[in-house]
């Protein structure tokens, strides 16, 4: 199936435009227009010598749709919505979501009300969610919420937040998750403190290479091995922070460009010490063989929602499982399990930590051992032994600026 692009611009090709009804959308560009989106999109629909309805079949958008993106007057434009009017004004997606966000917060800003602050709150955050984690006390307090986001990302206005989000960053095709608010909050979060930390050592990628096979025995460390290989991938360029996890959200981690370096963000998903390790493993993937798609499309995320997987993640995940501790060595023990010190001395000679072959046992027989995940808990190291020194936890949490702080003096130097 071709894709909108393919079969949009050839039409306007054909229109036979001269390179001087450019002009506008290459002082775009140069952050010199200062116009609206809909001034552009009328003078498009002009320059064409058709009209907005005919424009309209063509995007295979609604009028509502379109009109509350030029206006910034929609709530949550759809990416898609975005991606086909960039295609048709001929500018990229990102810089035509740059003045969309711009463009509304503007709007916001000019009616700075408290009924307004109140709407964008409710519009943009899950109240209870953050609530339940113990970032905010009072889900109707909205003086109270509103000093707490804005003390703690340091905005100047609670309207500033939408230029900390990720909504906009979705590749077209990709399922965008019913708890995007809540998404958004913890990945902004996430880049504002890798942003802060400012890494000062270039990304190199040979280096990675060459310290990727010490990173597997570290995980015998529990309490010093993630912050031992956290602060050697620093100095290799690449930024690795921990993140409270929301309950809401089915994360296990991300990666994404901070200061135009890669940054990995891994968080307690389940409870379970080796999932923060096969993640780190995940992540590193992508910084190795993916660093220049995601340093364009904004940022990767691994969930384990099987339908938000496709084959490539599923192949990664194998990757870090054949890592850590193969299947061919996990059958290779399978009927020893139960002997804990058999398998303490397989992981020792292996170079992991015991709870890595148990919980991928746990993984491979869970439809069929409907015991095998609570008696794999039992053996799991307390996750927080080996987090506590790098987590700043939501209901504790002071400014992103004083936690980035505080991690440069004692990890990330």
């Amino acid at each position: 199936m071709l894709t909108f692009g393919e079969v949009f611009l050839p039409f306007l090709r054909n229109m036979d435009l001269d390179n001087n009804k450019y002009a506008d959308i290459d002082a775009i560009l140069k952050g010199i227009f200062n116009g609206t989106l809909r001034d552009l999109f009328e003078k498009r629909v002009h320059d064409l010598g058709t009209n907005q309805t005919a424009i309209l079949k063509i995007l295979q958008m609604e009028r509502r749709s379109l009109n509350g993106i030029l206006d910034g007057t929609q709530k949550r434009a759809d990416f898609s919505n975005l991606h086909k009017l960039a295609v048709f004004l001929n500018m990229k997606t990102e810089e035509l979501i740059k003045i969309y966000v711009s463009q509304s917060e503007k709007k916001l800003i000019g009616e700075d009300t408290p009924a307004n602050k109140k709407k964008f709150i409710r519009d943009n955050f899950d109240l209870i969610v953050l609530r339940k984690a113990g970032f905010i006390n009072d889900i109707t307090d909205f003086k109270a919420i509103e000093d707490k986001i804005v003390t703690y990302f340091g905005l100047k206005s609670i309207f500033e937040y939408k230029k900390r989000t990720f909504s906009a960053a979705f590749s077209a095709g990709i399922q965008i998750p019913k708890n995007i608010t809540t998404r958004d909050f913890w990945l902004a979060s996430a880049k504002d403190l890798a942003t802060k930390l400012d890494n000062p050592y270039l990304y190199d990628r040979q280096e990675l290479i060459k310290y990727f096979p010490q990173i597997r025995w570290q995980s015998t460390n529990e309490e010093f091995g993630l912050i031992n290989v956290i602060k050697a991938l620093f100095k290799i360029g690449i930024t690795v922070i921990y993140q409270s996890p929301f309950s809401s959200l089915h994360l296990r981690g991300a990666t994404f460009p901070a200061n135009d370096q890669p940054c990995i963000v891994l968080t307690d998903y389940k409870g379970f010490y080796p999932t923060l390790w096969h993640c780190l493993i995940h992540e590193l993937y992508h910084v190795l063989f993916d660093w220049d798609e995601i340093r364009k499309n904004s940022y990767h995320v691994s969930e384990d929602a099987s339908e938000m997987l496709d084959k490539k993640e599923i192949e990664i995940d194998e990757f870090a499982r054949e890592y850590l501790f193969s299947k061919t060595k996990l059958h290779e023990v399978k009927r020893f399990l139960r002997d804990e010190e058999y398998i303490a001395d397989v992981a020792k000679n292996n170079h992991v930590h015991p709870s890595i072959i148990y919980i991928y046992n746990a993984f491979d027989n869970s439809a069929t051992d409907r015991m095998v995940w609570a008696r794999t808990r039992r053996l799991m190291p307390e996750i927080k032994k080996a987090t506590y020194k790098i987590e700043a936890p939501w209901n504790t949490a002071v400014s992103i600026d004083e936690t980035a702080k505080k991690l440069k003096l004692e990890i990330y130097n």
